[in-house]
């Protein structure tokens, strides 16, 4: 027991006082004026006890006290009352406290020792109201509807958005519909029973802008079930810079020119006729014939595609350069096979290479099959994938400073466009390519935390900037406090809760270019989803269960009888005292 003395009634300690010493002078003055009647001396003994047991009658002390066995249950949305009334019949005097994201429960956490928390669990932004005390978490099942997610936020026009995800116990026959903003079916698939079910839909948006997509649940009959929004921000692509270099013309840089041309991007491409004889064909940028790899040359291009002769005979003052290039300035180079690149040594190749004997792969998620090299990338070589196919990655790219250089096994990629797979080349140079070009410098990179946001929770974000004054503003042109992190100086984060739905935007005022956009979801959106990862996320954090309750300080009411006891006696004295006096 700690030796400490509170009241209940703290707030009127002072005024309370002022009365009881105004209350105990009136009756001290009393007496005094009537002292020769005797008593005096007993009666302003027993006022002032009288007084002093009024003054903390009212005030109501409390002791401290300390307790090391008080635990709580907490109640979060979608509990299960079996498991709520099966804690209570075990845990005698346990206190049960409902869960409100909006509302604080700090005092009723400060007087647990420890709490199990029932049902979906504690929003993560107020994780940090329980570090300090042993929390046991018992989840609820886990939800009907889509209970994971994963799709393109954030594309550039002509690429796909692609989307896969599961579905917990859907209706049998029912289908997943990708609706475009308008309503418009983009993909669609039937669920076949109704078990856990993966799905992946994908569609390719004509314009560019931000876009709320949808994805809609429909019964075998076309009824709605569920729909949820699909915000994307569909960007348009900046045109790279492109030299192509050829020793001569072949069919796979012939539709690949094209390819590349028909997307707007510029393109010098230069072909060997004869030693230090050359073809230029032009597209989408000025007539200007390349003889030399000048640093200066090279800084214009954002993207090099060479074949392997060409590159790998280049003298070794020149492959510096480009190394310089690619280190430095983020100077993008792709690698076009043949045997001759599968046959350099270790030392001379950016890549390692073992033979396979296989001719041809499939892609993931499709029937087409693809002719390849009968040669596999060495896994144990530090490269990152780029392509993928069944059981065998078909294009990666190793980083070198602030750049990369690619390659494929890919043999005569052009088939696909002869044989009807048009979409299927595209889609596969323009991850290559994009991944691999130069990277736009920008002044503020931003990047959110919160996946869902929702109305009136926090939104988390970042951004890294190397600008030494700024002000971060919303699109009402409010400003936002923003934190500067101690050990990087050009990485801030901030908080915001947005008010209300659809695109938002943050920006850094005077600089429009500088813009995030991010999308505010309601409350009803996602809700499968939504709970799925709050689970996950309170399974994650409380995954230690209750170690040992920790000691708390309670304020225990001190027993008012004895001083009820007194002020009765007291108030007795006082009016029986001058009556004996008299009786004298």
């Amino acid at each position: 027991m700690i030796e400490g003395f509170s009241y209940v009634h703290k707030d009127f300690l002072i005024p309370v006082l002022i009365g009881g010493l105004v209350l105990f002078g009136s009756y001290f003055y009393k007496e005094w004026v009537t002292r020769k009647q005797g008593n005096f001396l007993i009666n302003i003994i027993v006022a002032f006890l009288t007084i002093a047991s009024l003054i903390i009658l009212v005030l109501k002390p409390t002791q401290e006290v300390e307790i090391n066995d008080q635990q709580g249950i907490l109640l979060t949305e979608g509990f299960n009352e079996k498991q709520r009334d099966s804690l209570l019949s075990l845990k005698k005097g346990v206190k049960v406290l409902t869960y409100n994201p909006k509302k604080s429960i700090r005092r009723e956490l400060d007087s647990l020792t420890s709490v199990y928390v029932l049902g979906e669990g504690i929003k993560p932004f107020d994780f940090s109201r329980f570090k300090d005390i042993s929390v046991e978490y018992i989840p609820a099942k886990k939800p009907l509807g889509i209970t994971q997610l994963k799709y393109t936020k954030q594309i550039s026009l002509g690429e796909k958005i692609e989307i896969v995800g599961s579905y917990n116990h859907p209706v049998k026959g029912s289908f997943l519909v990708f609706e475009d903003s308008r309503g418009n079916g983009l993909d669609s698939v039937q669920v076949i029973d109704n078990d856990n079910t993966d799905f992946s839909l994908a569609g390719s948006p004509k314009t560019s802008g931000e876009y709320v997509y949808q994805l809609a649940v429909k019964d075998s009959t076309g009824v709605l079930i569920d729909i949820n929004p699909l915000p994307v921000e569909i960007k348009k692509k900046q045109p790279l810079r492109v030299l192509i270099l050829n020793n001569f013309p072949t069919f796979e840089t012939k539709y690949l020119k094209n390819f590349l041309a028909e997307e707007g991007h510029e393109e010098i491409v230069r072909s060997q006729l004869t030693k230090g004889k050359f073809k230029f064909e032009y597209f989408n940028t000025s007539s200007t014939p390349v003889y030399q790899f000048t640093d200066e040359i090279l800084k214009r291009f954002d993207l090099v595609i060479t074949d392997a002769d060409t590159y790998f005979s280049f003298g070794s003052a020149t492959k510096n350069r480009f190394e310089k290039n690619i280190r430095e300035n983020g100077l993008g180079v792709f690698i076009q096979p043949s045997d001759f690149l599968f046959n350099l040594s270790t030392r001379s190749s950016y890549f390692r290479f073992k033979r396979d004997g296989i001719k041809d792969v499939q892609l993931l998620n499709s029937t087409i099959a693809l002719e390849k090299y009968p040669y596999e990338f060495d896994e144990e070589f530090l490269v990152k994938s780029l392509i993928v196919g069944e059981g065998k990655t078909i294009a990666v790219y190793k980083q070198m400073g602030l750049g990369k250089v690619a390659t494929t096994t890919l043999l005569s990629s052009y088939q696909m466009l002869l044989n009807g797979s048009d979409q299927v080349y595209k889609s596969i140079w323009t991850k290559i390519l994009d991944e691999i070009a130069k990277t736009q410098s920008v002044q503020v990179e931003w990047k959110a935390y919160t996946e869902i946001p929702k109305v009136d929770e926090p939104f988390h974000f970042s951004l890294y900037t190397n600008l030494q004054e700024f002000t971060v503003i919303n699109e009402d042109s409010i400003r936002i406090p923003i934190l500067q992190k101690p050990m990087v100086s050009t990485h801030y984060k901030g908080t915001i809760y947005p008010k209300k739905t659809g695109w938002q935007h943050l920006s850094i005022e005077g600089d429009s270019t500088a813009q995030f956009s991010f999308f505010v979801y309601d409350s009803i959106d996602w809700k499968a989803l939504s709970t799925t990862q709050n689970i996950t996320s309170n399974q994650k954090r409380f995954k230690n269960g209750i170690n040992k309750n920790r000691t708390v300080i309670h304020n225990r009411p001190v027993s008012p009888i004895l001083f009820y006891v007194l002020f009765l006696l007291g108030v007795g004295w006082l009016w029986l005292s001058p009556k004996l006096s008299t009786e004298r």
